[in-house]
């Protein structure tokens, strides 16, 4: 084989090697693309669902903080028993679409819950509880929309 034949055949194949190259490149990119994107999806459909659940509880303890007759209870509102179960309901659910840092922060303000509603059989003199509870679901909060790269 002269180097004429040589060029001829890759004149062939290489077209045809590179078609395959790209093909597959492409095929591996673009899959990759839909499975950021799916988890993405579902990932915003477990911020939306947890989001939920902490606002109303938040609005549930303003409620208790500021003692305002014109703040009306929403009909969303829960209260300590019933958000601690709809939350930890929706963490398991969830919690595969999480990041480790937005999980132990969820997991976290659920145990705070339960001591507080361990702690509630007991009348509340002064306001800190309340409002340490709405620190503390406003920094869940952060977390999880750090977690979405939203702030």
């Amino acid at each position: 084989m002269n180097n004429l034949e040589i060029f001829k055949w890759l004149a062939i194949f290489s077209p045809i090697v590179s078609g395959i190259i790209v093909g597959v490149v492409t095929h591996i990119l673009s899959n990759r693309s839909k499975r950021i994107e799916i988890l993405y999806q579902n990932k915003t459909r477990a911020f939306n669902e947890i989001h939920k659940i902490l606002i109303d509880y938040r609005f549930e303890l303003e409620q208790i903080i500021y003692k305002n007759p014109f703040l009306e209870r929403s009909s969303e509102a829960k209260d300590s028993v019933e958000t601690l179960t709809l939350l930890n309901n929706a963490l398991v659910r969830n919690s595969i679409y999480l990041n480790k840092q937005s999980r132990e922060a969820v997991m976290d303000l659920v145990t705070k819950i339960n001591f507080y509603c361990i702690s509630q059989t007991q009348d509340f003199e002064n306001i800190n509880p309340y409002i340490s509870m709405a620190v503390e679901i406003k920094n869940v909060i952060d977390i999880l929309y750090k977690d979405l790269n939203l702030k």
